[in-house]
């Protein structure tokens, strides 16, 4: 797993003479307000779950930790904000914030954010921003680095299409794992001008009645990761592109972009783009995905490899598509082993996925380990029995899924008598033609 930076490295030099302040209606400090002019640097604050209405602030040192306790410490802004910028305003470096719930900040400018950082180095946790202007906000800094894991973005952004579910500013590294942002309201779902994007494991995705521009916004390019998210872009989306790279000029250093084994079902009802990437662009490679709806899989300079694209959510064996789960379906009988490529390296990082996002806010293990094959949708074989005329078998394979092996029960066909299996995927290409003699009703492969 990737990680840009590791905040055990910041808590491990802290004083030891740190405090841990806690915080609740029943403590002596019941808002979080009432501790922010008092911790000093390498602090923990510990807030009990609960609504903390109106209560906004500066927190301004360094190597904090500021976590709820058993749930999310909701901090509704009610009217109120710090400094006409958001409901916390993140001032001191290397800040690890956990379990907090950021709600309904607005301020004249239209910007209003649950955080906004101005200091070097964050880290977000099972945090929950939603129906900000801004979910987070952030400033521009080279030696900044940013990471999301398991948070949940929802409905932020003030209609306007400049105010997202989460914007982040030209800083050094970016990272969001198995996090969930939904529903921005005419911006985007992801928007980061950081020199080095890592996007990786999310449910990213407008569903039914969202209204996002872009699901995935790289504006300026760098050195990007898109890779094993599940998207959706819906009916009611403000642009036919549903991820764009470079958009408004290549600044950054690097140009780099690998979009490797994710999901994308369009909804919209017209012909759009499921990936725009700038000319000028060095490297872009678009592989290993599944593309659903209408429009073209990409614009501008890429290189493809073995991505699939259909009209219709039906021709793949998706999981749940009423639940917007767009995971294959490992149900018994319902995959295909798909022979995609393997992805390689990039700057010397895998691109081979190692996990799938999980609904809610979790992973768990990528059932395709075998980085040489992707799974499609339902397996289709057929029989051939020497000297005898073509058969379809609705056959049952095990384990289900499967990495490099499975099992295949013959069920009713004949022991000792040699087969040819030849097996498609659910668009028709052969990928497999082998020679049997079945032992025990079963072939292994």
């Amino acid at each position: 797993m990737r990680s840009i930076f590791c905040l055990l490295i910041f808590l491990i030099s802290s004083s030891a003479l740190a405090k841990t302040f806690q915080v609740g209606a029943t403590r002596t400090y019941t808002m979080p307000s009432m501790v922010m002019n008092l911790v000093s640097d390498g602090d923990t604050v510990e807030i009990d779950a609960g609504l903390y209405s109106g209560d906004v602030g500066f927190w301004a040192k360094n190597n904090l930790v500021i976590r709820g306790i058993g749930g999310y410490a909701h901090l509704d802004a009610a009217g109120k904000n710090a400094g006409g910028k958001a409901i916390w305003v993140i001032d001191g470096k290397n800040t690890y914030i956990e379990n907090i719930e950021f709600s309904g900040c607005t301020v004249p400018d239209h910007n209003g954010a649950g955080i906004r950082q101005e200091a070097d180095n964050l880290e977000l946790r099972h945090c929950y921003m939603h129906d900000n202007e801004d979910g987070i906000l952030t400033f521009a800094s080279p030696t900044c680095d940013i990471l999301f894991e398991a948070c949940e973005f929802a409905r932020n952004g003030y209609g306007d299409g400049f105010s997202h579910n989460m914007y982040i500013g030209n800083i050094r590294n970016f990272t969001m794992r198995f996090c969930y942002s939904h529903h921005a309201k005419a911006g985007h779902c992801v928007k980061s001008r950081a020199m080095n994007n890592f996007i990786e494991y999310n449910r990213i995705m407008d569903e039914d009645t969202g209204s996002a521009s872009y699901l995935i916004d790289l504006p300026n390019g760098g050195f990007s990761i898109v890779l094993g998210n599940t998207m959706e872009k819906g009916k009611d989306a403000q642009n036919p592109i549903s991820v764009e790279y470079g958009a408004e000029g290549l600044k950054n250093p690097a140009k780099q972009f690998y979009f490797v084994n994710n999901t994308i079902v369009s909804k919209f009802p017209a012909a759009g783009t499921f990936v725009s990437v700038a000319g000028g662009t060095d490297t872009a490679q678009i592989i290993n995905n599944i593309f659903v709806g209408l429009g073209e899989v990409y614009s501008g300079i890429a290189d493809t490899g073995r991505n699939l694209f259909a009209r219709y959510q039906i021709d793949f064996d998706f999981f749940d598509t009423l639940q917007y789960n767009y995971l294959i379906n490992a149900g018994v009988g319902s995959f295909t082993k798909y022979n995609g490529i393997v992805p390689g390296l990039a700057n010397g990082l895998s691109l081979r996925p190692i996990f799938q996002y999980k609904h809610p806010l979790d992973s768990t293990g990528r059932i395709d380990q075998n980085e040489s094959f992707v799974f499609v949708g339902a397996l289709v074989l057929y029989i051939d029995k020497v000297g005898a005329t073509s058969s379809f078998h609705s056959l049952m394979n095990f384990p289900n899924p499967f990495s490099d092996k499975t099992t295949i029960d013959l069920g009713d066909i004949e022991n000792g008598l040699p087969v040819i299996v030849n097996v498609y995927t659910q668009l028709g290409e052969k990928i497999l033609t082998k020679n049997y003699v079945p032992e025990n009703s079963q072939i292994i492969f």
